[in-house]
């Protein structure tokens, strides 16, 4: 079971705790998840798509802190449960070992404060302390802040996925294909 667990101030003074999720944080990941979909066009899901049950996000915990392949931490601030963010192997087959995926979802009021940075910033210990070399993510194309913060941490841009969401209302979203490669720094 993963004990993760630290601290930082935010640029508001407040407190923010990124930590390891437990079972009793289901319901607050469950909130957190509809907030941010029904907040921003980046993500992958519509509004109202993220239908998991309290059950079925706590089976979800379990499975992320019983294993080493993947680190799932919860953004905290004043008990509020107000980003996530999940990092973990592509494969674990010999050919893919060396790269994992990352994704960060934090609720629209509290962007600009720091809290991805600090989500990033963990993401990329976990796999330089596991030996991985490369850490790949998606993002759309649109999403200005994210990627300036991605290229700040020495992500690169090495394509676009044209159309690879369509909305509700017909339109397309293309992502970049990003990479940090880790053994280069």
């Amino acid at each position: 079971m993963s004990t993760f667990r630290k601290t930082f101030e935010l640029r508001d003074g407040r407190t923010l705790t990124l930590r390891a999720p437990q079972l009793e944080d289901a319901q607050g990941l469950i909130d957190q998840m509809k907030c941010v979909d029904g907040e921003t066009k980046f993500l992958a899901r519509e509004a109202g798509e993220f239908q998991l049950t309290v059950e079925q996000e706590q089976d979800f915990i379990r499975r992320s802190l019983e294993t080493d392949q993947r680190q799932f931490l919860i953004a905290d601030v004043d008990g509020e449960i107000v980003g996530n963010c999940a990092v973990g192997l592509v494969s674990t087959t010999r050919r893919y070992r060396h790269k994992a995926a990352m994704g960060i979802a934090i609720c629209k009021a509290y962007w600009h404060m720091g809290i991805g940075s600090k989500l990033m910033q963990n993401c990329i210990e976990w796999c330089r302390a596991r030996g991985v070399e490369q850490l790949e993510l998606e993002v759309v194309t649109e999403n200005s802040s994210a990627i300036a913060m991605y290229e700040k941490f020495g992500f690169e841009i090495f394509g676009t996925k044209k159309h690879a969401m369509k909305y509700a209302d017909g339109t397309y979203a293309d992502e970049y294909y990003m990479i940090l490669f880790l053994n280069e720094q």
